[in-house]
């Protein structure tokens, strides 16, 4: 499974709260569009928006980047933030919710 990380970091938690729907909305929406496998937001209080995005394959990845890999650049017109992030491998993943009845 391959990986794209990002990490927002905004000067407030009040200005992360204000961002954080247009994360959500406009990462949501590629679901579906980009076959993404997994997709989690965090924000923490100090200001920080930190975003996992994985996919099955290095097309869906592509895919992914062709069609909403600005997302950030389109955020910096409107918000105050810095950015950093990464494209990875998945080593480990464990969530407890997926074996659930």
């Amino acid at each position: 499974m391959l990986s794209k990380t990002y990490h927002l970091k905004f000067p407030s938690l009040d200005a992360a709260q204000i961002a954080a729907p247009f994360v959500t909305e406009t990462l949501g929406n590629a679901i579906p569009e980009c076959r993404l496998s997994g997709l989690t937001v965090l924000i923490s209080k100090e200001g920080d928006i930190s975003v996992n995005l994985f996919f099955p394959s290095v097309p869906d990845l592509k895919n992914f980047e062709k069609k909403h890999g600005g997302f950030v650049d389109m955020m910096k017109k409107t918000f105050l933030f810095k950015s950093t992030g990464f494209d990875g491998v998945c080593i480990f993943s464990f969530d407890g919710n997926e074996n659930a009845a």
